[in-house]
This record gives structure tokens, C-alpha cells and sequence, in this order.
């Protein structure tokens, strides 16, 4: 007991400093230009740029390790902001990214860490499924200036999450961490 309050401590601690780190962003490069958000009426929203950027480096991840993915990246309402499907996808590899992508916008954390909360626990995965939450790694929150700016959602690859992250760290900055590997109960 007393190694899992750790685990969920440090993890706690981790968050808090990430958080720090992110909030010190400036997020105006990131986000919808001021003319635009007059329109949407909404600002905090990833732009068009940010978004193919994190694709390019997703698929230049995907690429030097031979594994074809799909990608989406939406908006923190819903919209599809930018997307790609390598070569070599099966539709549900692709369908399994949106619906990470879109998980996330409900959570706001990530896949991986709803399905470490739910494992080994039949009543809550019905619970989570029932409202549409795909919890399978591979989706996160698009951090930047402590604000979620969209989310991502990867699939069809073994490494989805990693990818997902080493692509937002290099081309936004400082994101929460991942969730911790849980072994098998």
C-alpha cells in the first residue's frame, strides 16, 4: 500500500512541476491567431500550424521506426484540426485514433492513464465505454501555458503514446507526464 501512495505521489509531484513548467509557455504560438478567435469565440484553441507540426514530427518518429500510424489532432471542442493516415492502415487503426483523440476531450488526461484506472474493474469499464471513452494508450491532452490547447490520438502503432509525447514535448514544449506502465494483476 504504502509503495503505491508513493507511486501516486511522485506521479502528483511530476504533474505539479509539469504544470509549472507549462504555464510559463507563452501559448500565443500555439493558439489561434486574435482575428480568428474573434470569430470562433473561442482563443485557447491549437492552431494550424502547431498541428501539422506535430504530424511531421509524428510521422518522422512513425518513419525512422517503420511503423505506420494515423493521427488526429482536434480542437478542445471536438473539430478536426489536422489529421494523417500513413500507408499501410486498416480502418480500425484509424478509427481507434480519433476515438483516442476524442476521449481526451472528455477526460482531459490520458488514455492510458484512464485505462491504468479502470484495470481489473469490469463495472467502471462499462461505465467509461458506455460514454464513448476508448481507453487504450495512445491519446493525449495538447498542453501549453497550463491550458489544454486539443488533443492527439494515435494508432495503428505499438509505440502510439510515446510517439504522441516525444512529438508534442519536441514541438510544444514541456507536457504532463505519461502514465506509469502497470503490470498484469
Amino acid at each position: 500500500m504504502k509503495t503505491i501512495f508513493r507511486k501516486v505521489l511522485a506521479v502528483s509531484a511530476a504533474l505539479t512541476i509539469a504544470g509549472g513548467m507549462a504555464s510559463a509557455q507563452d501559448i500565443s504560438k500555439f493558439v489561434i491567431s486574435d482575428a480568428a478567435a474573434k470569430k470562433t469565440l473561442i482563443k485557447n484553441e491549437i492552431n494550424a500550424d502547431t498541428a501539422r507540426k506535430i504530424i511531421d514530427k509524428c510521422i518522422d518518429i512513425a518513419t525512422k521506426a517503420n511503423m505506420p500510424i494515423t493521427i488526429f489532432i482536434l480542437s478542445p471542442t471536438g473539430q478536426i484540426v489536422a489529421s494523417h493516415r500513413m500507408d499501410g492502415q486498416v480502418p480500425i487503426n484509424i478509427e481507434t485514433a480519433l476515438l483516442k483523440a476524442q476521449s481526451v476531450l472528455v477526460t482531459r488526461d490520458s488514455t492510458h492513464l484512464r485505462a491504468n484506472m479502470i484495470a481489473n474493474n469490469m463495472p467502471q469499464q462499462l461505465k467509461w465505454h458506455a460514454i464513448g471513452v476508448y481507453t487504450t494508450s495512445g491519446g493525449l491532452p495538447i498542453v501549453a501555458g497550463g491550458q489544454m490547447i486539443g488533443t492527439i490520438g494515435i494508432g495503428g502503432g505499438s509505440k502510439d503514446e510515446e510517439m504522441a509525447f516525444e512529438a508534442l514535448e519536441a514541438v510544444v514544449g514541456p507536457q504532463p507526464p505519461l502514465a506509469p506502465t502497470q503490470p498484469a494483476k
